[in-house]
């Protein structure tokens, strides 16, 4: 009988250490490399879910075959946003095959995180061979003992970098507010009058900036029914010139304004007039009328034309030029 009580209290036994106690699992795990590119120095990134109660002491990370750095930096800067910095984080010591980082006691359920820094010589791990391999994370208590553990699994690949290459092609935009244009009072010969103007409007991003040309097709005011005209008056001197009261003048009145951009905006000197009596001399061939000497967006310039004529001038409702305004970027 006693045999047989034997027998039964050690099939008892074995029937118990047939299913030892093990660490549980973390709730979430993760194991970032900073590079995941063969032959690489990375750093890590670690974010722990805890799932079992215990004290804590220190994380510990043990690789299948990264090579771990002799110096390490654990920090908690940049974390995930939804992580809280791993708490009493202190020393980070690299050994073999495995980094052990300092902390205190975790709460069940909350996210951690903590990165390894590669800010210096031999900090983080070097990357193996191309593949697959299994890491592991832990906790353990003052005693080494593990209270949660999770094996991940690293990807290691051979170029984990992608380089992103753009194209900014050259851009020019030259644009006139109209097409037509009038004095705005009648022509007479005790006075100067002037048209509304006619803007233009420029964006560019050549790096000399940008020029405009005009040239007038008859070079005066010409009336086919009166058969007269009133003539452009001065000549091409680099200086606006005045429209004398009671003679034949008819000249170009240029003014800017700058949007923005680099280099300087300016009228030709020609025709940078007074905005109400002087300007420039009109011609048959294209003559600059303003530039910049930068990059823009918005330039503004204004072409206005300033006109008197002699007394004796034929009347008639046709006096009319018309100008061909162009531009182009310096590239």
């Amino acid at each position: 009988m006693s045999g047989f009580l034997g027998v039964v209290v050690l099939v008892v036994l074995m029937g118990m250490s047939v299913n030892p106690v093990l660490a549980a699992s973390f709730t979430k795990a993760v194991l970032r490399y900073d590079r995941i590119m063969t032959g690489k120095l990375s750093g890590l990134q670690v974010v722990i879910v805890p799932l079992t109660v215990g004290t804590e002491t220190k994380v510990k990370l043990v690789f299948a075959s990264a090579t771990v750095g002799t110096g390490q930096s654990a920090t908690t800067t940049s974390l995930p946003t939804n992580a809280i910095a791993l708490p009493g984080i202190g020393a980070a010591v690299g050994a073999g095959t495995s980094i052990t980082v300092v902390c205190t006691d975790l709460t069940v359920g909350t996210t951690y995180a903590f990165n390894l820094l590669t800010v210096g010589t031999g900090m983080g791990v070097t990357t193996p061979a191309a593949g697959a391999y299994l890491d592991t994370i832990s906790t353990l208590d003052a005693g080494d003992s593990t209270v949660d553990t999770t094996t991940v699994t690293s990807r290691i690949i051979s170029n984990d970098q992608v380089v992103i290459t753009a194209n900014v092609p050259p851009t020019f935009t030259f644009t006139l507010s109209g097409n037509t244009d009038a004095f705005t009072t009648d022509l007479a010969s005790d006075s100067v009058s002037s048209t509304n103007g006619i803007s233009v409007a420029v964006t560019t991003n050549a790096a000399k900036g940008w020029t405009g040309w005009i040239k007038s097709l008859n070079q005066a005011l010409t009336s086919v029914v009166a058969g007269e005209s009133i003539g452009t008056s001065g000549t091409i001197n680099g200086a606006a010139e005045p429209c004398a009261v009671g003679t034949d003048c008819y000249v170009l009145d240029v003014g800017v304004t700058s949007g923005t951009g680099g280099g300087t905006l300016t009228a030709d000197a020609e025709y940078g007039g007074d905005g109400s009596t002087t300007g420039g001399t009109f011609t048959s061939v294209f003559q600059p009328f303003a530039a910049r000497t930068g990059k823009t967006n918005g330039d503004t310039v204004w072409l206005r034309a300033h006109a008197t004529m002699v007394a004796t001038k034929a009347a008639a409702n046709d006096y009319t030029d018309t100008w061909t305004v162009v531009g182009a970027g310096n590239f």
